[in-house]
């Protein structure tokens, strides 16, 4: 029984026991923000989400390309990303560096024990992870940088047309990717440096917040990620109308949106359709039993580009054989 129940049984009771009950803790209130975040992670496709975010996907990416009908508004999204993963690559390049040749009793250690291949020694694999991840971290500014300079160059008018393609697009996702795995390294040797400075009494708790901190995190805007590329939150057309989302509180609201994504997934709407057809009508379609109607739900622009496809098509089916029977008619006549 909830703690609202509880009062309403305490006021026809007496006033006594209504004033102590309203001295009580509110269980909905501590019950509902536990339940709705166990919820949210209902939008997670797998175990995968944990360990990898949904940013670095090639669903995302494609997500991003056909949601942007700007050409200009596309090709920034990805420039300013290399923009920032630069800063951030330089910084972890300039600390791992520091990190590697500095004269500390840790890194002095883990340098010995990479000298003499002392694999027993946990100091060997921190200064080996601390060597990998440097590496990654160089060739992930490498990669951001020629990013960079390559889409910046691309004309608005191509952007969609390049970043579709294959190799184009896991080219525009390679720096993220060095990056995430500079990171891993960057969190890994960080972690046995504990073990080569610390007691396990104090290494093993810190490796233990530090590892839950790091998946937590990635958990939590992987299921955000999914949550607007399948809701349409990426896309211009609005996914609640006001006086629906005004009414609803946060924790509703995230229930709501989880909802929207386990009706998408369930339709399985491809990409490249789902941005050129009233997206939210045809979920609440899919939520009352019903089945896909992309042709019937495109976009007036889209509606009229098939219709002008089809009228085009039609004229010129009519011209070939407008042609053809013309040369079949000289060509009788020449028989005769």
């Amino acid at each position: 029984m909830s703690s609202r129940s509880l009062r309403r049984s305490a006021g026809a009771a007496g006033g006594a026991d209504e004033e102590l009950v309203n001295n009580a803790i509110d269980i909905d209130a501590v019950v509902e923000p536990v339940t709705t975040r166990v919820s949210w992670y209902r939008s997670l496709k797998s175990l995968g989400d944990v360990f990898i975010s949904v940013e670095l996907t090639r669903l995302w990416y494609l997500h991003l390309v056909y949601s942007k009908k700007d050409g200009a508004e596309l090709r920034n999204l990805f420039t300013n990303r290399f923009a920032a993963l630069s800063t951030m690559i330089s910084l972890f390049v300039a600390s791992q560096v520091g990190a590697l040749f500095s004269p500390s009793r840790p890194t002095e250690t883990a340098r010995t024990a990479l000298e003499q291949l002392d694999y027993r020694n946990v100091a060997f694999w921190a200064g080996l992870a601390l060597c990998v991840s440097l590496i990654l971290s160089l060739l992930s500014l490498l990669a951001t940088l020629s990013a960079w300079a390559i889409f910046n160059a691309v004309g608005t008018k191509n952007v969609h047309i390049i970043l579709r393609s294959s190799q184009c697009l896991n080219a525009a996702a390679l720096p993220s990717r060095l990056a995430m795995l500079s990171i891993f390294c960057y969190f890994l040797w960080l972690n046995l440096f504990w073990y080569v400075l610390a007691d396990l009494a104090v290494a093993v708790p810190l490796s233990a917040f530090c590892m839950v901190s790091f998946f937590g995190i990635i958990s939590t805007y992987s299921a955000v990620g999914r949550v607007m590329m399948f809701s349409g939150a990426l896309g211009n057309e609005q996914i609640m109308d006001y006086d629906v989302e005004s009414d609803l509180g946060g924790a509703e609201l995230a229930t709501a949106l989880v909802d929207r994504v386990v009706v998408a997934k369930k339709g399985d709407i491809p990409v490249s359709q789902q941005y050129r057809i009233k997206y939210q009508e045809q979920l609440d379609i899919l939520e009352e039993g019903g089945s896909l109607h992309l042709e019937d739900l495109l976009l007036p622009e889209y509606q009229q580009e098939r219709e002008g496809g089809e009228d085009s098509s039609g004229s010129n089916n009519k011209q070939d054989i407008t042609m053809s029977s013309t040369f079949v008619t000289l060509s009788d006549s020449k028989e005769d």
